[in-house]
């Protein structure tokens, strides 16, 4: 019964993975059947490459912003739902889960809309008010566009943590809660002892998959920005795609590749260990 499965991971992930690292020590274009051995340049290219480290940059930004975001946000609304709202309650969970199943092209097209700086309602709505709008439009605008980025990754994302850290409150016998406050403890207190370390292993988990979904991020940023303006928005994913198909550059793209393939892997095995655990 195992066969069949791990034939499709060696198809699909071990083999491009092996491909991925051997082509890594060469120098090839898509064009051309000659593959030269260059041993680590194109490690040592990565390394001094300000580009390579703008990407990963931006990666960190929308991995620490999209925890502030994603998992703050889930927590709120988690516990808003938890405790605060008893009426029409899995209507208000389908509604914020809801962008979770839309694919992400679907969600880069419909936000371009909405911050389209001619025809947007954002737009309409921020001049109503008689504020000021971005000259360059929302996404291109340098100083703004990987702030808009990380709006819409919350957008999309936020109800995954937020019922993900829903089962977690779910799981906490309420009879804790009633016990503690028998004994004095209500509010903050409560939270501390009894809901902070009941959901503690989900919160991390919760992290950990944001910080992943951080680090993997492409087709949104590809789709919105193309990793423009001016590089303000390139990650990653999208330099290693340019340097791989815009220029060519396909052993440097196989580096750039395995940078991100080692961090996921070691990222994705903590995120087993954490999952052990919780």
């Amino acid at each position: 019964m195992m066969a069949p499965a791990l034939i499709l991971i060696g198809v699909f992930i071990l083999i491009p993975a092996v491909v991925a690292v051997i082509g890594s020590f060469f120098d090839f274009s898509m064009t051309s059947a000659n593959w030269t051995y260059v041993g680590g340049d194109n490690y040592r290219r990565a390394v001094t490459d300000p580009l390579f480290w703008l990407a990963i940059s931006n990666n960190v930004f929308i991995v620490v912003g999209s925890v502030i975001s994603q998992v703050g946000g889930g927590a709120i609304l988690a516990a808003i739902l938890d405790r605060g709202i008893r009426r029409g309650n899995v209507v208000y969970r389908t509604i914020i889960f809801m962008p979770v199943v839309i694919s992400s092209i679907a969600v880069a097209f419909v936000w371009m809309l909405i911050l389209d700086p001619n025809v947007g309602p954002l737009n309409a709505v921020v001049k109503a008010l008689g504020l000021p709008t971005p000259r360059l439009g929302w996404l291109g605008d340098p100083s703004i566009s990987l702030w808009m980025l990380l709006l819409i990754a919350a957008w999309q994302n936020v109800g995954f943590q937020m019922m993900l850290i829903l089962a977690g409150l779910q799981a906490i016998p309420r009879e804790h809660y009633e016990a503690a406050s028998l004994d004095g403890a209500r509010g903050l207190k409560a939270f501390w002892y009894i809901t902070l370390p009941g959901i503690r292993n989900v919160l991390v988990l919760a992290t950990l998959i944001t910080v992943i979904g951080g680090f993997k991020v492409f087709d949104l940023v590809f789709v919105t920005t193309g990793g423009g303006p001016a590089n303000a928005t390139q990650v990653l994913g999208t330099y290693t795609y340019t340097q791989a198909f815009a220029f060519g550059n396909m052993g440097y793209a196989n580096a750039m590749a395995v940078v991100l393939l080692v961090t996921a892997v070691l990222l994705g095995w903590l995120q087993v260990r954490l999952s052990r655990r919780a």
